[in-house]
């Protein structure tokens, strides 16, 4: 019996932990980002648009060649990533190795689609091709939202990628194995 009310009191402190908000305020905190976004956008990219879902690109010119990369593709590329922290200025929080540097070491892949990276970085792959680099403005519902990464990239933080593209394998379908 006594293990059951001590069970029982130990999940009703538990849930009441994980329940409580400790006096956030989420919604002020999207709203500033998306104060210090448009901020950014206004200074770097005026007059840009965003996708349906909020995502920005821009493929830098004459990079990219072949077919555009599509859902179930697997994709290796290179990046680096900072954090959006005050107007023009970000952080860097992520790259491949050695990639600002100007080498090319080991590729980071994804497969486009299926939920291994974030949103916006899947998202922006469907605009690109083999060869491109792009640079990604990534709102926190596309990228780490609410809870951020858990070490580099705070809550309700927009990220900007630098992403290079270094191959694409294309996405066979079981039918095109058939014939």
């Amino acid at each position: 019996m006594k293990k059951t009310i001590s069970y029982a009191l130990l999940m009703l402190g538990a849930v009441a932990f994980f329940a409580c908000d400790n006096g956030v305020d989420y919604q002020k905190m999207r709203n500033e980002e998306l104060a210090l976004l448009d901020e950014y956008m206004a200074i770097a990219h005026p007059g840009a648009e965003a996708t349906a879902s909020g995502l920005y690109y821009f493929n830098e010119p004459g990079t990219g060649e072949g077919d555009t990369i599509k859902a179930g593709d697997q994709v290796q590329l290179y990046y680096a990533t900072w954090t959006l922290i005050d107007g023009p200025d970000s952080l860097l929080v992520d790259e491949t190795s050695g990639y600002l540097d100007g080498h090319r070491y080991e590729p980071y892949q994804v497969t486009v689609g299926a939920g291994g990276s974030i949103q916006g970085l899947e998202e922006g792959l469907l605009y690109m091709q083999p060869g491109t680099r792009s640079h990604l403005v990534i709102n926190s519902e596309l990228a780490y939202g609410q809870s951020g990464s858990g070490y580099s990239v705070g809550a309700f933080q927009t990220v900007l990628m630098e992403v290079e593209v270094y191959k694409v394998i294309p996405f066979e379908t079981a039918t095109d194995d058939e014939e």
